[in-house]
């Protein structure tokens, strides 16, 4: 499940030249992660560079984010990730409430990231 959580992570980089926050948008909202099977994790981005993601099978990760560069960053620290496993970048993409995209997941399957108002 860890797997999977990171892989969505990687579909997650929010940001504007124009917003003087890039990750403002998901601050105080939902980064709903979609798998092919219909199973919906949430992602919680916090504005103190921290992340919670609650697994479809409740389970829960946390970890930190940052912008290095022109990437977002993203680093579980709770529970620790599988040996190897180190931060997961991807571009940073202009992104909003409201917004959808895929992104690869697992297996070479396709996810659905959504940004939802709220918590």
């Amino acid at each position: 499940m860890r797997t999977l959580m990171m892989t969505a992570v990687l579909a997650l980089g929010i940001s504007g030249a124009a917003l003087a926050d890039p990750m403002a948008s998901a601050y105080g909202n939902t980064v709903a992660i979609t798998y092919p099977n219909g199973a919906v994790a949430k992602m919680f981005v916090d504005a103190d560079g921290q992340y919670t993601t609650k697994g479809p099978d409740g389970s829960t990760m946390k970890g930190s984010w940052k912008i290095d560069g022109a990437n977002t960053c993203f680093t579980q620290t709770d529970p620790a990730p599988p040996a190897g496993m180190g931060a997961n970048c991807s571009p940073t993409a202009e992104k909003k409430v409201g917004d959808s995209w895929t992104a690869p997941g697992p297996n070479g399957s396709t996810i659905t990231v959504s940004i939802v108002a709220g918590r």
